[in-house]
C-alpha cells in the first residue's frame, strides 16, 4: 500500500513539475506578447502624433502662402484705387 501511495506521489510530483514548467513557459510568452502589443501601441501613438504635427505644419505653411498673396492683393487694391 505505501509502495502504491510512493509511486502516486512520485506520479504527481512529475505531472506538477511537468504542468509547471509549461505553465511557467506561458506566462513567459504572454508577457512578452503583452510588452511587445504595448510597444507596439506606443508606436502608433507617435505616429497619430507625427500626423498632427504633419497636417499642423502644413496649415501653418498654407496660411503662410495666403497671407503672402493677399498682401499682394491688397497692395494692388491700394495701388489702383488711389490712383485710378
Amino acid at each position: 500500500m505505501m509502495e502504491a501511495l510512493g509511486s502516486v506521489a512520485i506520479g504527481a510530483m512529475t505531472l506538477f513539475g511537468y504542468n509547471r514548467k509549461n505553465f511557467m513557459y506561458d506566462r513567459k510568452m504572454r508577457q512578452e506578447q503583452e510588452f511587445t502589443i504595448a510597444e507596439m501601441r506606443l508606436k502608433q501613438a507617435d505616429l497619430w502624433r507625427e500626423d498632427v504635427r504633419d497636417i499642423t505644419e502644413l496649415t501653418e505653411r498654407k496660411m503662410d502662402t495666403y497671407l503672402i498673396v493677399n498682401a499682394l492683393q491688397l497692395g494692388f487694391t491700394i495701388t489702383l484705387m488711389i490712383e485710378g
